[in-house]
């Protein structure tokens, strides 16, 4: 398996712009290109490091980063759906995490 089909991660694309995290760990966010994003809701989510996923409230300092001229959306997934794959990848103001391909069932 190398990637995870959009259906079945619930995944979504959000604008940046009113982007309002909910409370909660529900949902995991990637800050992207709008077109790597709808290239991502058509063939899915690579089960490789390159996509960092962000809580909520990391997402939203994020994109505070973020000059309002570049085309960004927002990927968002349910983090139980995709919680097999994702490992840690940092832990500095809190924790991000980046899609490992590996046997679902963690081994």
């Amino acid at each position: 398996m190398t990637h995870l089909t959009a259906e079945d991660v619930g995944a979504v694309m959000l604008d940046a712009e009113t982007f309002r995290p909910p409370a909660g760990e529900t949902f995991l966010y990637v800050l992207i290109s709008r077109a790597e994003g709808q290239a991502i809701l058509g063939g899915g989510l690579p089960l490789a490091d390159r996509l960092i996923f962000l809580e909520g409230s990391l997402a939203a300092l994020a994109l505070a980063d973020i000059p309002p001229e570049q085309d960004i959306g927002i990927l968002r997934v349910r983090r139980r759906l995709i919680q097999s794959w994702l490992e840690v990848a940092h832990e500095g103001h809190g924790p991000c995490y980046v899609l490992v391909a590996k046997d679902p069932s963690g081994r």
